[in-house]
């Protein structure tokens, strides 16, 4: 064996009826990577939408750019579409291709008749075909495979039929891994078994903490669970900060310790949180109903799904769902607007009878499921995170055993709000000074607080000022601030700006401390509760309510809070640059993943508050000079991240951040780079068959490279204009506009730009 990994390229040929199966295809291959790695070989799956836009008859232009000659596996999948005609005759028989997958295939065939390759692995789909199909397409396909499964006729293929997706993904699993070890027999691995690698169980829960009481509302939870009930699942609501999602997790965790479940998914959609100054914005890990399916389906391992549209998605994942009994747990529902709660609501409805779901929210819904309402923790439950603390330092239990006959009196102040709770014992146990009394008159000081009570009917009667857990967290995080030496708050200040945690060499350098001032610093917070070490992870994260604190109080100062930002911005560009290893600027998409992605895609919430700051505080900001240096910070953070964001399948985040570097360009005049991020854009939504805004975004780029006149961008205006004009079927002109692209390309010596005009 070479050093050199050899790559297989497998051609995915299928019409849109199997878009579940062509994701399904990505899966797989995923999966199969660490059984080539072991065989010294590398997967690539193409098909057409990894093509650049270009004139003349598009299967040609597939041809071109993806040559049969460089496949080594070619897979058809085939159910009751049998596709659209490419405008084609087959070179032998001059009838006309039916299909662009027919064209394919029948190309692969005779590739394979006479130089051996690529491998033809054709499937059939079995199952019931819709009633709204078109049957004289579904006929194409029985005339089809019983063409070339004739022994007397030019084509004779062993075909394999499946029935679902599930089974599509097993039969396929079983067939590339043997094309696996063929290759690897042949490349120096012969009679060499690859190890069985166990298979990985998806699992995102978050950690799991110490939990009290509750015990009724468990109870409602985990008969919601159980497959004897007929609901999907159970819609937990209540005020903000009661404990909704540490209900959540606790259950997600129990069922699977009951082995109720084989995968638990755990996506978030906080945007905003309860703060001492009122309701403050965070960034979620999920701002809409599409990023709700993107997330379940990395979390699953459905790598292809997020490349779908948003119909093919929801159909993709639910097909996905039926393989597995997964748990689903969607955190702070009513984040999603009005339509996206009625699709989502569609969507748990037609969960696989297998799945259930756990929602939270801070208001009634969730039809088809049973509903739970959180209200204050009980005295018994305060007790117990009393006990729990206590056994967490020495100096904190001495204090209340001294008073624990009065112990309910804390409790009583805190209203039952388990975060008010653990914050006042956590300045209890860093203060010394503070006793158990001196705390209750902290919480008392307030003055006039009296909690509103409710009417039978859930209607708030009786007084006249906000509940108490409003102004509760307030108070408590400003007695928390008179704790803090400059170090503290500098770290905390920096800490904030990380979503959902950083790691400790991230924090130190935005937070500008030595490694032995924040490990200082990071002791005393933790002991006042302010961060969260996760352990075994070596990351840190602040509460969300913390955070809020941190930015109402103590990045008060606007020169401060930009400042942080600064370096919490300039760190992430640099860490994009570093592990994307950024190329020069080209409109061919690069073939092959970066090995540095991994860590991109783990740092992924951070890298999108990085461009969200840079967003807000150059476009959005004043047009000075700090403001234009950040602008062009977001354009290189934009084309950093465009080859990680287009195969790790975050189109939609490839879009976003396109368009606020975009934007970004034009407000400086940076045209060049401005027609780029539109030309990314563009890219996205042709290889999604959205055309209107695909033309739209292409418009965008012709504008801003026209303004720019760029010599290099002259003769891809050209083609783009004259792409435009083939679209209105202006042929005149666009025959026009291509010579004169090729003209202008031939001109500079621009080869990859001649090929795309040709």
């Amino acid at each position: 064996m070479t050093d050199t990994l050899k790559k297989l390229r497998i051609f995915a040929a299928s019409p849109s009826d199997v878009a579940t199966e062509r994701a399904k295809l990505e899966t797989v291959v995923a999966s199969l990577k660490p059984t080539a790695d072991y065989l010294g070989l590398t997967l690539e799956v193409v098909d057409w939408r990894a093509v650049v836009p270009d004139a003349g008859r598009a299967q040609q232009i597939i041809f071109d750019q993806l040559k049969p000659t460089s496949w080594d596996i070619f897979v058809g999948i085939l159910w009751h579409r049998f596709g659209t005609p490419p405008g084609g005759k087959d070179p032998q028989t001059q009838k006309d291709y039916l299909s662009g997958t027919e064209e394919e295939f029948r190309v692969a065939y005779r590739l394979w008749k006479e130089f051996g390759k690529p491998r033809i692995v054709m499937y059939r789909c079995t199952r019931a075909i819709p009633l709204d199909a078109d049957f004289a397409q579904a006929q194409r396909v029985k005339d089809f495979f019983k063409e070339i499964q004739d022994p007397q006729g030019e084509f004779c293929v062993l075909t394999q039929s499946f029935d679902t997706p599930e089974s599509f993904e097993k039969l396929l699993l079983d067939n590339l891994q043997k094309l696996l070890i063929e290759y690897g027999d042949a490349h120096g691995k012969g009679g060499v078994t690859p190890p069985l690698l166990a298979p990985k169980i998806p699992n995102n829960l978050p950690r799991r903490a110490a939990f009290f009481g509750r015990a009724k509302e468990m109870d409602v939870v985990m008969r919601a669970l159980s497959p004897a009930d007929r609901t999907w699942g159970v819609l937990v609501d209540g005020i903000g900060g009661i404990g909704k999602s540490a209900l959540a997790i606790e259950a997600a965790h129990r069922a699977q310790e009951a082995g109720a479940f084989d995968a638990f998914v755990f996506v978030t959609a906080k945007q905003t949180i309860l703060a001492p100054s009122g309701i403050r914005e965070q960034t979620p890990a999920a701002r809409t109903l599409d990023d709700f399916l993107n997330e379940t389906a990395r979390v699953l391992g459905q790598i292809g799904i997020p490349k779908l549209s948003s119909d093919e998605k929801r159909r993709a994942l639910l097909d996905a769902l039926r393989a597995t009994r997964a748990l689903l747990i969607y955190d702070n529902l009513e984040t999603l607007s009005k339509e996206e709660q009625e699709q989502m609501a569609d969507f748990l409805r037609e969960l696989p009878q297998a799945c259930k779901a756990i929602i939270t929210s801070r208001r009634r819904g969730g039809e088809g499921a049973v509903w739970l309402r959180v209200g204050k923790l009980d005295w018994d439950a305060a007790r117990g995170i009393i006990e729990n603390e206590m056994a967490r330092d020495a100096g904190l239990a001495s204090k209340l055993r001294r008073v624990e006959s009065r112990w309910q009196e804390l409790y009583d102040e805190t209203n039952g709000s388990p975060l008010a709770l653990v914050h006042t014992l956590g300045l209890m146990r860093v203060r010394a000074a503070l006793t158990f009394d001196g705390a209750l008159e902290m919480l008392r000081r307030r003055g006039g607080v009296i909690p509103p009570k409710e009417g039978a009917e859930g209607v708030v009667v009786g007084g006249t000022t906000p509940p108490l857990q409003d102004d509760l967290q307030k108070f408590i995080f400003q007695e928390a601030r008179k704790e803090l030496t400059t170090n503290d708050k500098t770290a905390l200040g920096a800490l904030s700006f990380f979503v959902p945690s950083a790691t400790f060499e991230a924090w130190m350098n935005v937070a500008n401390l030595s490694r032995n001032a924040l490990e200082t610093t990071i002791d005393r917070l933790s002991a006042l509760s302010l961060v969260d070490v996760l352990a075994g992870e070596e990351r840190y994260a602040l509460h969300p309510l913390t955070r809020a604190f941190v930015r109402d109080e103590l990045l008060a100062d606007a020169n401060v809070a930009r400042e942080t930002g600064m370096r919490f911005a300039r760190y992430w560009v640099k860490f994009a640059c570093k592990h994307c290893d950024a190329k020069k600027e080209s409109h061919a998409i690069d073939s092959e993943p970066e090995s540095g992605w991994v860590k991109l895609d783990n740092e992924q919430s951070n890298l999108v508050l990085a461009a969200e700051w840079l967003w807000q505080n150059a476009v959005q900001g004043n047009n000075d000079v700090i403001s234009r240096k950040l602008a062009r910070k977001m354009i290189d953070l934009a084309r950093a991240l465009r080859s990680f964001l287009w195969f790790s399948g975050h189109w939609d985040e490839r879009v976003q951040l396109s368009q606020q570097a975009h934007e970004a360009a034009c407000a400086l005049g940076d045209w060049r780079n401005a027609g780029w991020r539109a030309y990314d854009i563009a890219w996205v939504y042709h290889n999604r068959g959205q055309l209107e805004k695909e033309m739209f975004w292409e418009n965008k780029c012709i504008d801003a490279w026209t303004e720019g006149d760029t010599k290099r961008e002259k003769s891809m205006i050209l083609a783009l204009k004259a792409r435009v004009a083939l679209r209105q079927e202006n042929y005149s002109t666009s025959v026009q506009l291509f010579s004169q692209a090729l003209i202008a390309a031939q001109e500079l010596k621009l080869d990859l730009d001649v090929t795309i005009t040709r």
